[in-house]
């Protein structure tokens, strides 16, 4: 490659060229001035020296720039990433979003980190021509710094290129910055806390409330119509809404404090049941009876007793009585047993019904007997509300006798409108603080707060009435006289014209028990003990608090909302984090061979070596001692001096057209300030 001077082409290596001026590397169109100003101005041994070194740190301050802001990308996606981690998905203007911002982020982090890789490729070109080389080099390492695809060349036009192929392989592996730091950021469900709401369910601490019961004579109390309603729907329909819990729960996920496993407490109505099917008796009779020692009685004849429901103490079953269920039915509202013929308690012989009254009226019969008690206690709940769905689980109960301590008399008989059922609470909550038996003589006794005696395990304690929790006897009684006299107790008969159904008469919420002839002890136990959780959840929307019977309690919750969380995965970030660390390595090694390595200039991608030193042929005996390699700052400066066309055709190649004479003052002023500069250095 040469420049054609007044119509003459000169190769780069003619002896005309030899100084180019020192500065200006140019070809001259008058040999005898450019040789005169050498010799006019001979480089000294001190300028060379200058003229060698390149000011490195200046030429690679973009690429070291560029790495620090690539650095700084990765430290501020971590930095956000681990701000949200856990945390509900951040709602900006504009429809921007964490997603959107480390995609932005990223793609800054890659063109950082590229402008550092590119430059180093570019550089080592340059280098890697120490040795011989193909030409083409410079075009395969051109592309690399520019492309992926030129990269992927690279790695096997110059292997052993060691910066070029680091450098190529972090281009390549840039590609997966983008798809690997989206890849950190995981949403998942989670739960935020509304503070400002509030989650409530009902509780009663005592009961009757206001209004809930009335007096129709001495000694004679009633429970009111909606009680009423509650019982009968107890029967028929006990896991219907009519009987269910409405929390108060303004997202439908909501959470309740919790000791010991517990949530809350209320008064209740709890039930227990045992097997007396072994003590019926029979056939006996015309009609072939089948009777309990209580005189209760079935018989497998038409229009006779099918299902027998009736209230007694149960004395007559203490042969079979457990010892929880002798404890609690002393306390019983009402203790009740039913009789009825089954097919559930028949064995199954190859779909063949095998019963003890294989020819009873209806078809092959068996015979189920079940006791239960209906009495107070405490109920301890664990709840959670979860999409809607308010779960509660019994943790415990305790029965809820009456406490004679408070009334001041051990005789049932003399009991008044001041005895309570009363169950305790141990340990629980006053003024914030949990108390346990040992420790109810510290409850502070503030203005308001009552207590009351009663009697745990043969010893007497007073505690303080906000872990108390108390049926009024009146109201027990009403509700006994309604569940013994009306609800639970009647006989239902049985007619083939009837198809499967029984009639109760008057009673006909009883035929629920019957299970279209398949009643069995567990489906009865479950029948008392759902007709007990309709009982009890009135009691708690009906009841109130120990202290104020106009005001009912609750028990208050956190509300949650099922939204979006970030879930900060930091292991994604580790191939952005090594490509990041590789650039800043492998522009730091670039550096230090520029650092030692005087005698080649930062020329990075530049065009401009390629005019000004073009190819030098081996064996044309020419050889140019005062021809040192500018640095790229004063390439470029001899570049905006010099105007050249490019002619093609069969003379191809650039043509100067620079007005010289203007160029001959330019080339002795600055060889003058060369001297200068290098006396000041020597001083």
């Amino acid at each position: 490659m040469g420049i054609s001077i007044s119509g003459k082409k000169i190769e780069p290596t003619s002896e005309i060229s030899s100084y180019e001026a020192v500065d200006l590397g140019l070809y001259h169109t008058d040999t005898k001035s450019a040789q005169d100003l050498v010799r006019q101005n001979p480089p000294t041994n001190a300028f060379a020296s200058i003229r060698r070194h390149h000011h490195v740190y200046r030429y690679w301050s973009w690429e070291t720039g560029s790495v620090l802001v690539a650095a700084g990308t990765i430290a501020a996606i971590y930095s956000i990433l681990s701000r949200y981690d856990g945390q509900e998905v951040p709602e900006w203007p504009f429809s921007i979003n964490l997603n959107t911002l480390i995609a932005l982020i990223s793609t800054i982090m890659r063109a950082a980190m590229l402008v550092g890789v590119a430059a180093v490729i570019s550089q080592t070109k340059w280098t890697w021509f120490s040795r011989p080389r193909p030409l083409s080099h410079v075009q395969y390492f051109d592309e690399a710094s520019r492309s992926v695809s030129g990269s992927l060349s690279l790695l096997f036009v110059a292997p052993t290129s060691t910066l070029g192929v680091l450098s190529a392989i972090i281009t390549i592996l840039s590609l997966g910055m983008g798809p690997f730091t989206q890849q950190t950021i995981r949403t998942v469900e989670c739960l935020k806390v509304h503070d400002e709401l509030n989650a409530s369910l009902p509780m009663a601490h005592f009961v009757p409330g206001n209004g809930t019961y009335y007096r129709i004579g001495a000694g004679m109390f009633e429970v009111q119509v909606d009680m009423k309603g509650t019982m009968v729907n107890g029967i028929v329909n006990p896991t219907g809404n009519d009987s269910a819990i409405i929390p108060t729960c303004a997202t439908g996920n909501c959470t309740f404090a919790q000791h010991d496993s517990i949530t809350h407490s209320s008064m209740a109505m709890c039930s227990s049941c045992i097997d007396t099917t072994s003590l019926v008796s029979g056939p006996s009779g015309v009609r072939g009876n089948y009777t309990l020692p209580n005189n209760m009685w079935v018989a497998p004849v038409s229009d006779m007793a099918f299902l027998n429901v009736n209230r007694d103490n149960l004395t007559w079953a203490a042969s079979v009585f457990t010892p929880e269920f002798a404890s609690v039915s002393r306390w019983a509202l009402a203790n009740v047993t039913v009789l009825s013929l089954t097919t559930a308690t028949c064995s199954n012989d190859g779909g063949k019904l095998n019963c003890p009254m294989p020819n009873g009226y209806g078809g092959p019969t068996g015979l189920v007997a079940t006791s239960c008690s209906l009495y107070p206690c405490l109920k301890n709940y664990a709840a959670t509300i979860e999409r809607g769905v308010l779960s509660e689980k019994i943790v415990s109960t305790q029965p809820a006798p009456i406490n004679y301590v408070e009334a001041a008399s051990m005789d049932p008989s003399e009991t008044s409108s001041f005895v309570n059922y009363t169950a305790l609470r141990t340990p629980c909550q006053v003024d914030g603080d949990w108390y346990d038996l040992p420790d109810f003589s510290n409850v502070p006794k503030t203005d308001g707060r009552t207590f009351t005696e009663i009697n745990i395990d043969g010893t007497n304690y007073t505690a303080p009435d906000d872990c108390t929790y108390k049926m009024l006897s009146p109201y027990a009684t009403a509700l006994s006289t309604f569940m013994g006299y009306n609800l639970l107790s009647g006989v239902c008969t049985y007619n083939s014209r009837q198809g499967q159904a029984i009639s109760c008469g008057e009673r006909w919420w009883l035929s629920s028990l019957y299970q279209d002839k398949e009643a069995s002890f567990e489906s009865l136990s479950m029948a008392f003990d759902q007709f007990a959780t309709a009982v009890t959840n009135k009691f708690r929307t009906t009841g109130s608090s120990i202290y104020d019977t106009s005001t009912h309690e609750t028990v208050n919750g956190r509300v949650n909302e099922m939204t979006v969380c970030t879930m900060f995965q930091w292991e994604w970030l580790l191939m952005p984090t090594i490509l990041v660390a590789a650039t800043a390595a492998v522009l730091i090694v670039m550096i230090s061979q520029n650092l030692r390595d005087h005698e080649q200039p930062v020329w990075k991608s530049s065009l401009l070596p390629l005019l000004y030193y073009g190819i030098h042929h081996k064996g044309s005996g020419q050889n140019d001692p005062h021809r040192p390699a500018m640095n790229l700052t004063e390439m470029n400066q001899a570049a905006s001096e010099v105007k050249a066309t490019f002619r093609d055709g069969t003379d191809a190649g650039f043509v100067d057209v620079t007005n010289h004479a203007s160029l001959d003052q330019i080339l002795r002023q600055r060889a003058r300030d060369a001297d200068v500069d290098s006396l000041i250095d020597r001083g």
